[in-house]
């Protein structure tokens, strides 16, 4: 199917909470019309070690014959794993491990949390493999390494966030960054950790990123889809600030710990068919 004649919205779709079964979900994904599928290198039968080069070649090809494509690799590992000397190592091989996935999987970014300080060798040891294979690494800590924050307080309820009462917000300047940005990293944002730890992803969003999840938090703390009633992003909003802000990529609707991943997505879908 070409660019011109797919009418699915352009978005990507976290394949592991959608089915145990990687290809399973992959049927799900298609089902949904959504394009983009977000590859977990921590789910049984898509992590690196289990996919020598022939399953690599054929996950590859199972995607392209439901007209998907892989927009991104998902590796979560604890970000203290990179500041302490008996894990560090084993930490950056899983890493290594799955940006060379992302390569085989078509150069596709891979997502992960670093810590906000500290453990810089091991990080730019990363960065330079991946930038040898084409693949960028894209850091989804809260707060991103490097750039300065807009933190949440009770007041009145600021443009881009919606929340519900008796919660309302607004936004504080900024707090000065406490870490030194690293070239050739990405800076991603995922809402309900941003809201988790009070600050404002709307604004980040405007100031340039390289990856968006869309997924929201209730008033109780729990991760949600965007346009759940008790939610507290305005979905639309976010990407199109993202967008106004430099954002090419696909926007990864993340259903991981969503009670019913397929109703949520399709809540996300409806929400966001004004994009």
């Amino acid at each position: 199917m070409s660019g011109t004649d797919d009418s699915r919205a352009r978005l990507g779709l976290t394949l592991a909470p959608l089915a145990a079964d990687p290809r399973a979900g992959l049927r799900v994904v298609a089902g949904l019309s959504v394009p983009g599928v977000q590859i977990s290198a921590g789910q049984t039968g898509t992590r690196p070690r289990e996919l020598d080069g022939s399953g690599r070649r054929d996950l590859v090809v199972a995607v392209r014959r439901l007209e998907l494509e892989v927009v991104g690799v998902d590796a979560w590992l604890d970000p203290a794993t990179l500041l302490d000397p008996e894990r560090v190592d084993a930490a950056v091989s899983a890493t290594l491990e799955a940006v060379e996935l992302a390569h085989d999987l078509g150069r596709v970014p891979v997502s992960m949390r670093l810590p906000e300080e500290g453990g810089e060798s091991a990080i730019e040891a990363m960065l330079a493999r991946a930038s040898r294979l084409g693949v960028r690494i894209v850091d989804h800590g809260v707060p991103p390494r490097g750039r300065s924050v807009r933190t949440l307080k009770a007041g009145p309820e600021p443009g881009g966030l919606l929340l519900p009462d008796p919660v309302e917000t607004s936004v504080q300047p900024s707090n000065p960054a406490r870490s030194r940005a690293i070239d050739g990293l990405g800076i991603g944002i995922d809402p309900p950790a941003w809201l988790v730890g009070g600050l404002d992803c709307i604004d980040a969003a405007a100031r340039g990123v390289s990856a968006l999840r869309l997924a929201d938090l209730s008033r109780d703390g729990m991760r949600i889809p965007v346009g759940d009633p008790d939610g507290r992003i305005d979905g639309v909003g976010l990407v199109v600030t993202a967008r106004t802000g430099g954002f090419e990529g696909m926007p990864v609707i993340d259903a991981r710990r969503w009670p019913d991943p397929v109703l949520g997505v399709s809540r996300t879908l409806a929400t966001l068919s004004a994009v």
